[in-house]
């Protein structure tokens, strides 16, 4: 399987890459994990998390009114708060990724980041 850089972009050859990316720390189960911090913007995440749609979200920030949730979470992706760890599709137990279909670090972010209310 090929593997691109999730930094850079570049092929991944033996687990490094030029900009200093690394896949090399394993598990206990000799499992390769990977470290990823690729979030979504703080106004998606929002929009998933209080079911509201982008393009509202939009408008009442055109308007100049900006939610104190938003503000929240904003300061959460800069420090590092939301993780995979906080996502629908990590299983935690084994540190797969069902969408990616991948081995990560719990304090690996992506994308595809859908977050759930912890009760």
């Amino acid at each position: 399987m090929v593997e691109f850089c999730p930094k850079c972009g570049n092929l991944l050859r033996k687990k490094t890459c030029r900009c200093g990316y690394t896949t090399s720390e394993t598990t206990t189960n000799k499992i390769s994990l990977i470290q990823l911090w690729d979030p979504p913007a703080p106004n998606i995440i929002y929009c998933k998390i209080t079911a509201t749609p982008y393009e509202k979200l939009k408008l009442m920030l055109k308007k100049g009114v900006y939610p104190e949730k938003l503000k929240e979470i904003k300061k959460k992706v800069r420090n590092h708060l939301f993780s995979c760890d906080d996502c629908v599709y990590y299983h935690e137990e084994i540190s797969h990724c069902k969408l990616k279909n991948k081995y990560i670090k719990k304090d690996s972010i992506c994308k595809t980041f859908e977050p759930y209310e912890k009760s």
